[in-house]
Order: structure tokens, then sequence, then C-alpha cells
């Protein structure tokens, strides 16, 4: 009985739609023949075979009646669905003629709902950012490093992949402190610079544990005359009436405190993070021709500093062909914070975003950034 309501009601609607389209009728376009037995002859069942298999529909047609015929096109009510069985079938009109098939017409009718498709899950593009998202993934499962390099295909991902699973997957750094081993045995060579990091002013003010840091860095210097300073941190903490500069301070110490002469020592006085501290000290790097570098810092940042300054010398190479290479480390030893603990690959997966976002999505300023620095 349903099925006699359905095809009543489609034969119906062409009714009134074959008498709006008389109205419109010419030679070449004659009105539609209501068909007045709606059982589907065999060579109109053959026709709709051949010009449904000949198209690339994406659902399974199942005739059910022939509605009507106009000009060698029929219109034929099929019951439509896909082969997913969860999937609620619906009705479509399907004009087909010696043409194949001329038009589709779907009809939601009674419980027949538009079918409700999966969802298309969007495929997260292969960047940068996303190989990050998959080495950090990996340390947090602990798991092997699994990452589509293939698909980025270049020695910039391969070489972050590789200094990654040395730093955080292979458990086996260990920083060289201060007073516990001979900073002369650092393999210098070249025209090399000694990378001193700040740490948060409190008050306007030095903390101890950045004296420490540029005390490891005097002793360093003393072990290679021929070396230069570079010290990196702008104004921080939240009581710094005169805008005091990590950078600044720690020239001042090293020159006053620590008998370093200040003509070795150069500055920047912008960065706020440990990716800025890696913009902004490669771009002196590069004018003043380092071929290799110390990163000097509190024994609990270094491997951090490393995996992001090892970026950044990656990005540069990549971008501006001027690079330098980590000489080994030197560190002033301090339990780190309680406040920071656990935190490290985390912290040190979004400097590392933050920074390979250059090569993702390249700015306008994106040269003016690496050759003249910013606090980034």
């Amino acid at each position: 009985m349903k099925m006699k309501r359905i095809v009543s009601f489609i034969l119906l609607f062409c009714l009134c739609l074959s008498l709006v389209l008389a109205e419109e009728e010419t030679e070449d376009d004659p009105a539609w023949t209501i068909a007045e037995n709606t059982q589907i002859p065999e060579d109109v069942r053959q026709l709709f075979a051949q010009a449904v298999a000949a198209e690339d529909i994406g659902s399974v047609y199942t005739p059910v009646s022939l509605l009507g015929e106009g000009n060698g096109v029929y219109c034929i009510l099929c019951l439509s669905h896909y082969e997913d069985p969860d999937i609620q079938p619906w009705y479509t009109l399907v004009y087909i003629g010696e043409n194949g098939v001329q038009n589709t017409k779907d009809l939601w009718i009674d419980e027949y709902a538009e079918p409700d498709l999966p969802a298309e899950e969007e495929e997260e593009p292969i960047t940068y950012g996303k190989l990050v998202s998959d080495l950090y993934s990996a340390w947090e499962a602990r798991t092997n490093i699994q990452t589509d390099l293939e698909v980025l295909n270049d020695d910039v991902s391969a070489a972050i992949t590789d200094r990654w699973t040395e730093l955080f997957m292979e458990n086996g750094f260990s920083a060289h402190l201060n007073g516990d081993f001979d900073p002369a045995e650092l393999p210098v060579s070249g025209r090399h610079a000694f990378v001193v990091l700040g740490l948060e002013l409190v008050d306007g003010e030095m903390q101890e544990e950045l004296k420490g840091r540029c005390e490891a860095a005097a002793a360093a210097a003393g072990a290679f005359p021929d070396s230069i300073l570079i010290c990196s941190g702008g104004a921080t903490g939240e009581n710094n009436p005169d805008a005091h500069t990590e950078a600044g301070l720690m020239k001042a110490y090293l020159s006053d405190e620590c008998g370093i002469d200040p003509d070795r020592i150069f500055v920047d006085e912008r960065a706020l993070t440990t990716a800025g501290n890696a913009v902004n000290t490669f771009v002196i790097m590069r004018e003043q021709g380092i071929e290799t570098f110390t990163i000097i810092t509190s024994s609990y940042h270094q491997r951090r500093a490393q995996m992001v300054y090892s970026t950044m010398g990656l990005i540069t190479g990549k971008m501006l062909g001027y690079s330098a290479e980590i000489a080994g480390d030197y560190c002033f030893g301090i339990e780190e914070p309680e406040e920071t603990k656990g935190f490290e690959a985390i912290f040190t997966a979004m400097q590392m975003q933050a920074l390979l976002s250059i090569l993702d999505s390249p700015e306008e300023d994106t040269l003016t950034l690496l050759t003249e620095g910013g606090a980034y």
C-alpha cells in the first residue's frame, strides 16, 4: 500500500510538472507524456541499465516505476542507496535516454530522509609543524618515532628528527658543568662564539642563577681568548621600571665582575623566548662570520636550547645558505625549578613550532626577521 501511495504522489507531481512544461512547449521540446502503465518495459529497462552503467554516479539505483516519456527521454522512479547498509535509502527521479543519464532529482518522501553520510575527515597537511607534533607524540608515548618524512622529503625534516632522537629519545644527554669540566676540552674550531642565554629578571635585577651562567661563560671565554660572547635576552620581569634587559645586565656583569673585555661581548636585547634567542643570535653570528658556537645556559635548560638552536640553524641554512655548528655545551649546574619539571619536551616542541612556521608559512617579512632579528 505504501508503494502505491508513493507512486501516486509522484505521478501527481509529474502531472503538475507536465502542465507547467506544456505552457513552455515548443516544436523541439514536446511536453511529457505520463505513463499509463507504471511497469517498466524491457527495452526501457535495458536502456536504463546501459545509461546508469556508463555514469560514475556514486550510488546504486534500483528502478521502481516508469513515470513518463518525452522526446526519447524516460523518467524513472528509483530507490537509491549507497553500498553502506547503515545509510537509509531514498528515492530519485532518473531521466535517461539514448545519450545516457540526462538528469537526476532526489526526493525525500515519508521516512526516507536525506542520507546522513559519514563526515569526511580532512587529512592534516604534512608540514614541519606536523612533524614536530609527531616527534612530541612519540616522546610522550615513549614509542618509536613515526613521521611523514617521505612527504616532506628534505634534509631539514630528517635532521630535525635525528636531533630530537638524540636529545629526547635516547636519554643519553649529559651537560658539561662549570667547575666539573675543563672548558678547554670543548671542540671549538674556526671563528667561535659562546652564546649566553638570559633568565627572567627579578625587580629589574639578575637572579643568582643568571650570574652563574655568566661565570660559566667567563670560564669558557677565558679558555678561548679569540672567541666572542653573545648575550641574549630582553627586558623581562613584572617589576622592571627602568626596562633593564637581561643581555645588558649580563654584559655589564661579564665585564665588571668577570673581567671580560667588553669589545668581545655582543648583545641581543630583544629576545623574550628561547626561539627569539635563536633568531636574534643567529643574525649576530651571521654578521660576525661565526662557524661554531657553544650554548651556555643552566644545565636543565641546555637540552631545550640545543634542540631549538639546531632547528634555527637548519632554517637559516635552507633560506639564507648560512649556518653554524654547535660545538658541545657548557652549563651552570642547578636543579630545575619545580614549576617547570616535566614540561621540557612540550616547551621545546612549542619553540620549534614557532620557528618552523617560518618554513611552513613564509610571510613577506621572513627575510627581515632572519637578517635583522626581532623580539619573536
